[in-house]
């Protein structure tokens, strides 16, 4: 089938009057002969009243979602648990003792709830040892040779009631 359009008609000389009623005739056979054809003018009518009938949504802030809001309080759950203040709290617990946190704008500091945490759950954090002196055996570190009199040995050989050799 050929296409018969305004532009086609015109080029082979047909005038604008009978241009019009020729694609007049044209559509009334399409409606005719097939069930459904809308041309395409008034489909794009169609289209133009169906948008404009969809109310526009509102522009939403991307940061008050609640997948926004997960994502902030996860980085700064992790920026708090790698930081020097949860360095006493021991690793697999560290999630769970900063759930236990308030992090409202009126919180104490993180350090003061930490210290209110560890009183209740001191299995969650590890013990902190004064440095004691560890105990040294054999002959001092100074660089000279051990004296029978002096040091470990004669404390071991008085120890046992035994003097030292002379």
């Amino acid at each position: 089938m050929a296409e018969f359009t305004r532009k086609f008609l015109m080029d082979h000389g047909v005038p604008e009057d009978q241009v019009d009623a020729i694609m007049a005739a044209r559509n009334q056979t399409m409606n005719d002969t097939l069930s459904g054809y809308v041309p395409k003018a008034d489909v794009q009518k169609q289209i133009d009243a169906a948008i404009a009938a969809v109310p526009k949504p509102e522009p939403i802030d991307p940061k008050t979602t609640d997948e926004y809001m997960a994502l902030q309080r996860e980085r700064d759950m992790l920026r708090a648990i790698g930081g020097e203040d949860f360095a006493s709290v021991k690793p697999k617990f560290r999630e769970q003792v900063f759930g236990m946190l308030d992090r409202g704008e009126k919180a104490k500091p993180i350090n003061e709830q930490l210290t209110g945490i560890q009183e209740k759950y001191e299995e969650f954090f590890t013990v902190k040892q004064e440095l004691t002196p560890k105990p040294t055996f054999g002959a001092p570190t100074q660089g000279s040779m051990p004296k029978g009199d002096e040091g470990a040995e004669a404390q071991f050989l008085k120890a046992w009631g035994l003097s030292p050799k002379k």
